[in-house]
């Protein structure tokens, strides 16, 4: 039997959602349980942006036979607001493997995109299997390793320290939307998501929170959700004194004979708390240093494996173009360019034509004259709409050879670097 005989269709009965949310948890917890599936299938369909027909199951003659979730959110670059189905939990229940179940989904959910106007698709899953759906890398993680003793040498803060409670939900959020709103891979959020969020924290592991002396918020810290609390998956602070407070709260929670040399922080790499560091930390004892530049008390390491880690797929170009078109229109204009010509993007099969006017950027409906033609695939393309790849090196793979005063104006329009996902975020 192939997968042309499977359905793919919303999950109906509290059956069929619990045998997902059971395969799930079998497939990706650490630790799966009935009661941690349990809990997950509670937190995600009591979410204030959870629909029904989000859950969605493939069956042959009535049985299930996998299933997954596609989260509808909203994504930033910029000033644009681009609606991005986040595929998660996607699941083949191991008697039916290799039935061509998996193939069934993911062509579900590129449908489904399409049918609800969605620009893209978005997903962090296994290795080397996506890539064959559309599917290409455009974010990779970066880890930033900070000397323990190096911030407990530091004097104490001014600033408090407490658990965040729901009521603290409008708070965080406005550090959320100033640390991760400006860039792109961060999702419209509104009190209620965040304050379902703070609400499905485990009590032993609380978002923190430092307290400016006049009670203002400055700052927030989630640590790693398993038995590994050296990590800290996300961290926002508005100044030095806030961060300081909850790097020494999370390098002070880890004493005894089995603490750890370093702690490790997911971090933008544009984040100032990064440059707060390095200003500030000094190195307690540099007599094992054999040489003074390999020497550190942060250490920054990116990770990358091609098609293994987050990937994201183009579902329709003019979609995606009406969208973008603020943010298109606000990098031209903040580069004081001045150049006018038509740009003919052909992406795949589809085509859009960018029409600039010395200041001026907008879409245009058919070329007029002479226009300037770029193809891309749509991996490539969406490698260089998050900034994965440079726009230069998209164009050279794709084998044209463009001159440099387009190649200038492409790199305007599609800038390198602005993708990070905050931990929050990850589905």
């Amino acid at each position: 039997m192939g997968a042309s005989s499977i359905i793919v269709r919303p999950l109906a009965s509290p059956a069929e959602h619990q045998l997902h949310f059971q395969f799930a948890d079998q497939a990706f917890s650490p630790d799966p349980s009935p009661a941690s599936a349990r809990y997950w299938q509670q937190v995600t369909t009591t979410r204030p942006e959870y629909r029904s027909e989000q859950l969605r199951g493939a069956f042959r003659d009535g049985e299930q036979l996998g299933s997954y979730i596609l989260h509808e959110r909203m994504l930033r670059m910029g000033v644009a607001r681009l609606a991005t189905g986040c595929v998660g939990s996607v699941v083949t229940y191991p008697a039916h493997r290799y039935q061509g179940v998996a193939t069934a989904l993911m062509a579900d959910a590129i449908d489904y995109a399409h049918t609800h106007r969605q620009t893209l698709l978005l997903l962090d899953g296994i290795p080397k299997f996506y890539h064959r759906f559309g599917y290409s890398d455009m974010f990779d993680q970066s880890i930033h390793e900070i000397d323990r003793a190096a911030i407990l040498a530091q004097p104490q803060s001014m600033h408090a320290l407490q658990a965040a409670t729901q009521e603290d939900a409008a708070s965080i959020l406005a550090l959320y939307e100033r640390h991760f709103g400006p860039l792109t891979g961060s999702f419209m959020r509104t009190v209620a998501q965040q304050t379902h969020r703070l609400q499905h924290r485990p009590p032993d592991n609380p978002l923190w929170l430092a307290v400016h002396p006049d009670g203002s918020p400055e700052r927030y810290l989630a640590l790693h959700r398993g038995a590994d609390r050296s990590q800290a998956l996300e961290l926002a602070a508005d100044n030095w004194g806030a961060a300081l407070a909850l790097l020494r709260h999370h390098a002070q929670s880890l004493e005894g004979p089995a603490a750890p040399a370093t702690l490790r922080y997911r971090l933008p790499p544009t984040a100032p708390v990064l440059q707060w560091l390095i200003d500030h930390l000094e190195a307690l004892d540099t007599s094992h240093w054999t040489h003074a530049a390999d020497g550190w008390v942060v250490c920054s390491q990116s990770f990358h494996h091609r098609d293994a880690g987050w990937m994201a797929r183009l579902v329709d170009l003019s979609t995606l173009a009406q969208a973008m078109l603020p943010e298109w229109q606000e990098r031209w204009r903040q580069s004081l360019s001045h150049w006018s010509g038509k740009v003919l993007l052909t992406v795949g099969e589809e085509s859009c034509i960018l029409q600039i006017e010395g200041t001026e950027l907008r879409l245009a409906k058919q070329v007029i004259g002479a226009a300037e033609v770029i193809q891309l695939t749509p991996e490539l393309f969406t490698q260089v709409v998050f900034g994965y790849r440079p726009v230069a090196w998209a164009v050279h793979r794709a084998g044209q050879v463009v001159n440099s005063e387009l190649l200038a104006v492409l790199k305007v329009l599609f800038p390198v670097g602005h993708t990070w996902i905050p931990a929050s975020d990850w589905f």
